[in-house]
């Protein structure tokens, strides 16, 4: 799977993607990213999850073969 990383994500990683082996509920990724990325555990409680560029809910399963974008909240200004 290929996870993609935007905004304060992306910077805090300081990178813009990655491919994982995962497979699993949306849910089940976030905790995965929890554990993977401890030092951005408030920003995995946040984030929404798009697969195939459309936003999918916690439930959603994903087979391993994905495009799996992480998108943190935006403020305007």
């Amino acid at each position: 799977m290929v996870l993609l990383y935007f905004s304060i994500v992306r910077e805090r990683l300081g990178k813009a993607q990655e491919e994982v082996e995962f497979s699993g509920s949306v849910k089940q990724l976030r905790r995965f990213l929890k554990d993977k990325y401890p030092e951005l555990q408030s920003l995995w409680d946040v984030v929404r999850f798009a697969v195939n560029e459309e936003y999918v809910s916690e439930d959603f399963e994903l087979f391993g073969k994905e495009r799996v974008a992480i998108i943190p909240p935006v403020s305007g200004g």
